[in-house]
Protein backbone atom coordinates (compact mmCIF):
# COMPACT_ATOMS: atom_id res chain seq x y z
CA UNK A 1 0.00 0.00 0.00
CA UNK A 2 1.01 3.33 -1.01
CA UNK A 3 1.17 6.42 1.75
CA UNK A 4 2.93 9.91 1.28
CA UNK A 5 5.84 9.83 3.48
CA UNK A 6 4.56 12.91 5.77
CA UNK A 7 1.33 11.04 6.39
CA UNK A 8 0.69 8.57 9.85
CA UNK A 9 -1.50 5.27 9.04
CA UNK A 10 -3.48 5.11 12.11
CA UNK A 11 -7.04 4.19 13.11
CA UNK A 12 -9.46 6.85 13.24
CA UNK A 13 -12.83 6.63 15.07
CA UNK A 14 -15.45 9.47 13.77
CA UNK A 15 -18.49 9.61 16.64
CA UNK A 16 -21.48 11.64 15.75
CA UNK A 17 -21.15 15.76 14.86
CA UNK A 18 -22.48 17.45 11.85
CA UNK A 19 -21.57 16.92 7.92
CA UNK A 20 -18.51 18.10 8.71
CA UNK A 21 -17.56 15.04 11.00
CA UNK A 22 -19.24 12.72 8.36
CA UNK A 23 -17.18 14.29 5.01
CA UNK A 24 -14.13 14.31 7.31
CA UNK A 25 -14.53 10.51 7.63
CA UNK A 26 -15.10 10.55 4.05
CA UNK A 27 -11.56 12.58 3.12
CA UNK A 28 -9.90 10.60 5.82
CA UNK A 29 -10.93 7.48 3.94
CA UNK A 30 -9.60 8.97 0.61
CA UNK A 31 -5.76 9.36 2.32
CA UNK A 32 -6.71 5.09 2.66
CA UNK A 33 -6.68 5.63 6.48
CA UNK A 34 -9.04 3.19 8.77
CA UNK A 35 -12.27 5.04 9.08
CA UNK A 36 -14.88 3.77 11.32
CA UNK A 37 -18.36 5.67 11.12
CA UNK A 38 -20.68 5.79 14.23
CA UNK A 39 -24.14 7.78 14.72
CA UNK A 40 -24.78 8.70 11.04
CA UNK A 41 -27.38 6.09 10.47
CA UNK A 42 -30.02 8.82 8.67
CA UNK A 43 -27.51 9.79 5.91
CA UNK A 44 -28.34 7.15 3.12
CA UNK A 45 -26.55 4.31 2.42
CA UNK A 46 -24.59 4.54 6.33
CA UNK A 47 -24.35 1.30 8.13
CA UNK A 48 -26.33 0.98 11.34
CA UNK A 49 -23.65 -0.40 13.93
CA UNK A 50 -24.96 -1.02 17.35
CA UNK A 51 -21.86 -0.70 19.33
CA UNK A 52 -19.43 1.93 19.10
CA UNK A 53 -16.83 0.80 22.20
CA UNK A 54 -15.18 -1.94 20.11
CA UNK A 55 -14.92 0.78 17.32
CA UNK A 56 -13.15 3.52 20.52
CA UNK A 57 -10.82 0.29 21.55
CA UNK A 58 -9.72 -0.28 18.21
CA UNK A 59 -8.95 2.72 17.00
CA UNK A 60 -5.79 5.67 17.53
CA UNK A 61 -7.52 8.90 17.20
CA UNK A 62 -11.28 9.55 18.14
CA UNK A 63 -12.85 12.46 16.56
CA UNK A 64 -16.18 13.69 18.28
CA UNK A 65 -18.68 16.29 17.67
CA UNK A 66 -18.33 20.02 17.37
CA UNK A 67 -19.87 21.19 19.48
CA UNK A 68 -19.28 18.28 21.60
CA UNK A 69 -22.78 18.68 23.34
CA UNK A 70 -25.89 21.26 22.86
CA UNK A 71 -27.33 20.13 26.23
CA UNK A 72 -24.36 19.76 28.38
CA UNK A 73 -24.97 15.80 28.78
CA UNK A 74 -25.52 14.19 25.64
CA UNK A 75 -23.22 13.80 22.59
CA UNK A 76 -24.58 16.05 19.56
CA UNK A 77 -25.36 13.38 17.28
CA UNK A 78 -27.77 15.36 14.35
CA UNK A 79 -27.95 12.51 12.26
CA UNK A 80 -28.20 9.59 14.56
CA UNK A 81 -31.58 7.81 16.74
CA UNK A 82 -29.22 7.25 19.10
CA UNK A 83 -28.81 9.24 22.68
CA UNK A 84 -25.22 8.99 24.08
CA UNK A 85 -24.49 10.37 27.50
CA UNK A 86 -20.98 12.22 27.08
CA UNK A 87 -19.90 10.01 30.52
CA UNK A 88 -20.22 6.85 28.99
CA UNK A 89 -18.25 7.34 26.26
CA UNK A 90 -15.09 9.43 28.51
CA UNK A 91 -15.29 6.19 30.46
CA UNK A 92 -14.18 4.38 27.26
CA UNK A 93 -10.99 7.04 26.03
CA UNK A 94 -8.12 6.09 27.75
CA UNK A 95 -4.60 6.70 25.62
CA UNK A 96 -6.40 8.11 22.67
CA UNK A 97 -6.30 11.42 20.98
CA UNK A 98 -9.32 12.92 20.93
CA UNK A 99 -10.57 16.07 18.49
CA UNK A 100 -14.19 17.65 19.87
CA UNK A 101 -14.99 21.03 19.82
CA UNK A 102 -16.23 23.50 22.82
CA UNK A 103 -15.59 21.04 25.25
CA UNK A 104 -16.76 21.83 28.62
CA UNK A 105 -13.53 22.27 31.27
CA UNK A 106 -14.63 19.75 33.50
CA UNK A 107 -14.75 17.05 30.81
CA UNK A 108 -11.44 17.91 29.21
CA UNK A 109 -10.03 17.29 32.84
CA UNK A 110 -11.56 13.93 32.88
CA UNK A 111 -9.85 13.05 29.36
CA UNK A 112 -6.68 14.18 30.34
CA UNK A 113 -6.16 12.07 33.80
CA UNK A 114 -6.76 9.29 31.35
CA UNK A 115 -3.80 9.85 29.41
CA UNK A 116 -5.64 11.75 26.54
CA UNK A 117 -3.94 14.11 24.31
CA UNK A 118 -7.07 16.60 23.93
CA UNK A 119 -7.51 19.15 21.23
CA UNK A 120 -10.51 21.38 20.98
CA UNK A 121 -10.88 22.46 17.32
CA UNK A 122 -12.78 25.64 18.26
CA UNK A 123 -10.09 26.81 20.59
CA UNK A 124 -7.75 26.88 18.06
CA UNK A 125 -7.25 30.26 16.77
CA UNK A 126 -6.12 28.81 12.98
CA UNK A 127 -9.33 27.47 12.88
CA UNK A 128 -11.54 30.26 14.39
CA UNK A 129 -9.61 32.59 11.61
CA UNK A 130 -10.80 30.13 8.61
CA UNK A 131 -13.87 29.40 10.12
CA UNK A 132 -14.54 33.37 9.91
CA UNK A 133 -14.25 32.59 6.40
CA UNK A 134 -17.47 31.07 5.87
CA UNK A 135 -19.23 32.77 8.48
CA UNK A 136 -18.51 36.33 6.68
CA UNK A 137 -19.53 34.62 3.08
CA UNK A 138 -22.95 33.28 4.40
CA UNK A 139 -23.55 36.53 5.93
CA UNK A 140 -23.81 38.76 2.95
CA UNK A 141 -25.79 35.65 1.38
CA UNK A 142 -28.40 36.79 3.97
CA UNK A 143 -27.74 40.24 2.79
CA UNK A 144 -28.41 40.00 0.02
CA UNK A 145 -31.30 37.16 -0.15
CA UNK A 146 -33.29 39.82 2.69
CA UNK A 147 -32.54 43.46 2.09
CA UNK A 148 -34.79 45.43 -0.32
CA UNK A 149 -32.18 47.01 -2.16
CA UNK A 150 -28.21 47.26 -3.50
CA UNK A 151 -25.41 46.09 -1.02
CA UNK A 152 -23.47 48.51 -2.77
CA UNK A 153 -23.28 51.87 -1.28
CA UNK A 154 -25.35 50.66 1.75
CA UNK A 155 -23.96 51.56 5.35
CA UNK A 156 -23.28 48.63 7.43
CA UNK A 157 -22.70 48.75 11.15
CA UNK A 158 -20.71 45.46 12.55
CA UNK A 159 -21.29 45.04 16.10
CA UNK A 160 -17.98 43.89 17.26
CA UNK A 161 -14.65 43.33 15.07
CA UNK A 162 -13.66 39.86 16.72
CA UNK A 163 -12.29 37.28 13.66
CA UNK A 164 -15.40 37.32 12.05
CA UNK A 165 -15.88 41.14 12.56
CA UNK A 166 -12.57 41.84 10.34
CA UNK A 167 -13.36 39.53 7.89
CA UNK A 168 -17.08 40.48 7.24
CA UNK A 169 -15.82 44.12 7.41
CA UNK A 170 -13.20 43.37 4.58
CA UNK A 171 -15.86 41.40 2.11
CA UNK A 172 -18.27 44.26 2.29
CA UNK A 173 -16.07 47.25 2.03
CA UNK A 174 -14.53 44.88 -1.26
CA UNK A 175 -18.24 44.84 -2.23
CA UNK A 176 -18.35 48.81 -1.64
CA UNK A 177 -20.38 48.78 1.05
CA UNK A 178 -19.79 51.89 3.72
CA UNK A 179 -18.78 49.73 7.12
CA UNK A 180 -18.90 51.28 10.22
CA UNK A 181 -17.48 49.27 13.27
CA UNK A 182 -18.59 48.76 16.94
CA UNK A 183 -15.14 47.89 18.83
CA UNK A 184 -15.32 46.25 22.24
CA UNK A 185 -12.13 47.31 23.63
CA UNK A 186 -8.59 49.10 22.62
CA UNK A 187 -6.93 46.46 20.07
CA UNK A 188 -10.20 45.67 18.37
CA UNK A 189 -10.15 49.84 18.17
CA UNK A 190 -6.59 50.05 16.89
CA UNK A 191 -7.29 47.58 14.29
CA UNK A 192 -10.29 48.56 12.74
CA UNK A 193 -8.34 52.20 12.58
CA UNK A 194 -5.70 50.25 10.88
CA UNK A 195 -7.81 49.06 8.32
CA UNK A 196 -9.68 52.78 7.85
CA UNK A 197 -13.33 51.74 8.76
CA UNK A 198 -15.33 54.35 10.61
CA UNK A 199 -15.75 53.20 14.43
CA UNK A 200 -18.69 54.72 16.40
CA UNK A 201 -18.65 54.32 20.09
CA UNK A 202 -21.61 52.27 21.82
CA UNK A 203 -21.91 54.73 24.54
CA UNK A 204 -22.81 57.42 21.57
CA UNK A 205 -25.25 55.40 20.62
CA UNK A 206 -26.79 55.16 23.54
CA UNK A 207 -26.96 58.33 24.22
CA UNK A 208 -28.40 59.31 20.56
CA UNK A 209 -30.14 56.28 19.48
CA UNK A 210 -31.07 58.30 16.28
CA UNK A 211 -27.86 57.65 14.62
CA UNK A 212 -28.88 53.87 14.10
CA UNK A 213 -31.74 55.00 11.24
CA UNK A 214 -28.61 55.45 9.27
CA UNK A 215 -28.05 52.12 8.51
CA UNK A 216 -29.43 49.58 6.39
CA UNK A 217 -27.66 46.67 8.30
CA UNK A 218 -26.48 46.06 11.51
CA UNK A 219 -25.33 42.68 12.26
CA UNK A 220 -24.13 41.50 15.75
CA UNK A 221 -21.19 39.58 16.29
CA UNK A 222 -21.16 39.64 20.26
CA UNK A 223 -22.53 37.07 22.31
CA UNK A 224 -23.87 40.05 24.52
CA UNK A 225 -26.69 42.03 24.76
CA UNK A 226 -25.07 45.68 23.90
CA UNK A 227 -28.27 46.98 22.21
CA UNK A 228 -31.71 46.79 23.78
CA UNK A 229 -34.37 49.58 23.38
CA UNK A 230 -32.22 51.55 20.95
CA UNK A 231 -33.41 49.33 18.38
CA UNK A 232 -36.33 50.83 18.51
CA UNK A 233 -35.10 53.55 16.67
CA UNK A 234 -33.93 51.95 13.26
CA UNK A 235 -35.78 52.23 10.21
CA UNK A 236 -38.50 49.28 8.97
CA UNK A 237 -36.59 48.37 6.37
CA UNK A 238 -33.16 47.84 8.28
CA UNK A 239 -32.26 44.29 8.15
CA UNK A 240 -30.76 43.19 11.17
CA UNK A 241 -28.40 39.96 11.33
CA UNK A 242 -27.46 37.97 14.76
CA UNK A 243 -24.24 35.61 14.41
CA UNK A 244 -23.24 35.53 17.94
CA UNK A 245 -23.71 32.32 20.04
CA UNK A 246 -26.16 31.93 23.16
CA UNK A 247 -26.56 34.36 24.93
CA UNK A 248 -26.70 36.16 21.54
CA UNK A 249 -26.64 39.82 21.08
CA UNK A 250 -29.87 40.76 19.64
CA UNK A 251 -33.10 40.63 21.98
CA UNK A 252 -35.27 38.24 20.57
CA UNK A 253 -38.43 39.59 22.64
CA UNK A 254 -38.11 42.93 21.28
CA UNK A 255 -37.26 42.17 17.76
CA UNK A 256 -40.62 40.42 18.08
CA UNK A 257 -42.66 43.04 19.40
CA UNK A 258 -41.14 45.64 17.50
CA UNK A 259 -41.49 43.32 14.19
CA UNK A 260 -37.96 44.08 13.00
CA UNK A 261 -36.71 43.12 9.72
CA UNK A 262 -34.33 39.93 11.93
CA UNK A 263 -32.28 36.86 10.65
CA UNK A 264 -30.78 35.09 13.15
CA UNK A 265 -27.71 33.28 11.36
CA UNK A 266 -25.88 30.49 13.97
CA UNK A 267 -23.54 28.48 13.29
CA UNK A 268 -23.03 29.11 9.59
CA UNK A 269 -19.74 27.43 8.51
CA UNK A 270 -21.69 23.85 9.60
CA UNK A 271 -24.37 24.91 7.38
CA UNK A 272 -22.16 25.67 4.22
CA UNK A 273 -19.18 24.63 2.75
CA UNK A 274 -18.76 21.65 5.33
CA UNK A 275 -16.78 19.81 1.95
CA UNK A 276 -14.09 23.02 2.13
CA UNK A 277 -14.74 23.17 6.35
CA UNK A 278 -13.71 19.25 6.30
CA UNK A 279 -10.49 19.74 4.06
CA UNK A 280 -9.38 22.61 6.46
CA UNK A 281 -10.09 19.98 9.35
CA UNK A 282 -8.26 16.97 7.91
CA UNK A 283 -5.11 18.91 7.20
CA UNK A 284 -4.92 19.96 11.13
CA UNK A 285 -6.03 16.40 12.26
CA UNK A 286 -3.16 15.27 10.53
CA UNK A 287 -0.61 17.63 11.44
CA UNK A 288 -1.31 16.94 15.33
CA UNK A 289 -1.28 12.95 14.12
CA UNK A 290 2.00 13.08 12.73
CA UNK A 291 3.23 14.73 16.07
CA UNK A 292 1.67 12.08 18.16
CA UNK A 293 2.22 8.97 15.93
CA UNK A 294 2.51 6.10 18.25
CA UNK A 295 5.56 3.97 17.41
CA UNK A 296 4.35 0.06 16.27
CA UNK A 297 3.55 -1.92 19.39
CA UNK A 298 3.33 0.57 21.55
CA UNK A 299 0.37 3.02 23.48
CA UNK A 300 0.34 6.79 22.79
CA UNK A 301 2.85 8.56 24.60
CA UNK A 302 2.21 12.21 25.39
Amino acid sequence: MYMKEDFVSMNFCVIGGDLRNFFLAKLLSKEKQEVKLYGFEKIDHVKKIQEYKPMIEDSDVIILPIPLTKNNSMLNMPFSEKHINIQDVIGYLENKIIFAGNIAKDTEEKLINKNNQVIDIMKKEEFAILNAIPTAEATIEIILKNMKKVLQGSHCLIMGFGRIGKVLAHKLQALLANVTCITMNKEEKAWAIAYGYEIVNIKSIQENCAKLKQYDIIINTIPKIILREELKKIRKETLVIDLASKPYGIDRKLVEEEKINFVEALGLPRKISTDDISKIYKRYHKRICIKYKPKKGRKLCF
